[in-house]
């Protein structure tokens, strides 16, 4: 039997959808095996074995009175951690189901826990201990996402409109920034952790770097607001927005490359990569956890980062273009003579940029000679493409 063609059919396909009764809040993959974690808005966790051919729950329970606003694995993938906001936080074992921890009043290196609450409070937990390491209270409004970087620094935005640095081993705070006119939604760090890049509540994208965060850039290009961000190599990331639609961004030069899904109109909630980086798992409004096959925007950062070419302007979507942007031809399209001056020094660059799904639609114009997601994709997908067309009609 010949498996290497049923694998490679199946590398470009994508477990089925998963759909719940009430919204879901969070979405993580387990870092070693093939599991998901999902938390909702009833307090429930769902632990789930995903696969092309049926997706399996493991078990379901309910460690929470209110919804679970996080649900996420250890690193050694043992255990879950859930918080809730009915301020408690609980350890669960993944193989048992049973709650081996439980802090009632959580907000009023290994194991390390980070939280943050409405309040803008951040508590820095050691579970070894089961005790509180540290906390910081430099916000004045939500704190809305939290990201590590290295092993002794985190990062986390704040409905202030604020990013803030802290370092948990020394227990103090590097830094943080002005408040800008809105709310920063989500935040991830890009090219080598030296830039903070931000989404925010109208759509504005906001970067950071991290040695520095008095000054700041915009992009400009999400018609609304941003509430989810997922890295995909140095120069470009996944951004989930409240349109409902999962767009590839990249970072130098700032443009939005392409879309890949959507869930119709309703707000995506959030995003997470699988341990392989095979599919990306988005949960919105729409009671639904959708899987993407994204395997090939990550095979194409690695050809790239082989032959020493610039991964920051891959386009999977659209393969003839992709190689008049890295090769750096002439172009007809104004969208990228600004790319190419802005490739030439992007760190000396003040303005604010625009990019929009325009730039999208006018690519989408070209057919591309060598697509890299197979038939099978296309055909399962053709109503999400049909869908995003329309989309594009009405803009």
């Amino acid at each position: 039997m010949d498996t290497s063609s049923n694998y490679s059919e199946d590398q470009d396909l994508a477990p089925n959808d998963i759909t719940f009764g009430t919204i879901p809040f969070s979405l993580n993959f387990h870092p070693t095996e093939d599991l998901l974690v999902v938390s909702d808005a009833e307090g429930r966790v769902k632990l789930y074995h995903y696969n092309l051919e049926e997706n399996e729950i493991k078990f379901s329970l309910r460690p929470h009175k209110s919804g679970c606003r996080q649900a996420n694995f250890s690193s050694d993938g043992k255990y879950i951690f859930t918080a809730s906001s009915d301020c408690s936080m609980k350890v669960i074992d993944i193989n048992t189901g049973s709650i081996l921890y439980t802090r009632e009043e959580a907000h009023d290196k290994d194991f390390m826990v980070f939280t943050g609450d409405d309040e803008g409070t951040i508590k820095v937990w050691d579970m070894r201990q089961q005790n509180i390491v540290c906390e910081f209270q430099e916000h004045g409004d939500f704190i809305s996402d939290i990201t590590t970087i290295g092993d002794k620094h985190i990062v986390a935005s704040s409905g202030d409109g604020g990013v803030s640095i802290y370092n948990f081993v020394r227990k103090s705070m590097d830094d943080i920034s002005e408040k800008s006119d809105n709310e920063l939604l989500s935040v991830i760090s890009l090219c080598d952790d030296e830039k903070l890049v931000c989404g925010s509540q109208d759509g504005t994208i906001l970067i950071y770097d991290r040695n520095n965060l008095e000054s700041q850039k915009k992009f400009i290009g999400h018609p609304q607001s941003v509430d989810s961000m997922v890295k995909v190599n140095n120069n470009s990331f996944f951004s989930g927005s409240s349109d409902g639609i999962i767009r590839y961004v990249g970072l130098q030069p700032k443009k939005l490359l392409g879309v890949v899904g959507e869930h119709s109109t309703f707000p995506i909630e959030r995003m997470a990569i699988s341990r392989d980086n095979r599919y990306l798992g988005s949960i919105s409004h729409d009671f639904s956890l959708k899987f993407w096959n994204v395997s090939s925007f990550y095979e194409e950062d690695d050809g790239e980062q082989e032959d020493g070419e610039n991964a920051g302007e891959t386009n999977v979507f659209y393969s003839e273009d992709e190689d008049e942007e890295i090769e750096g031809g002439d172009q007809d399209d104004d969208a990228m003579a600004e790319d190419d001056s802005d490739s030439d020094d992007d760190d000396d660059e003040s303005e604010d940029e625009e990019s929009s799904d325009e730039d999208i639609k006018r690519k989408n114009k070209k057919q591309p000679s060598n697509n890299p997601f197979k038939a099978q994709q296309q055909e399962r997908q053709k109503q999400k493409e049909k869908e995003k067309r329309s989309f594009f009609s009405d803009l």
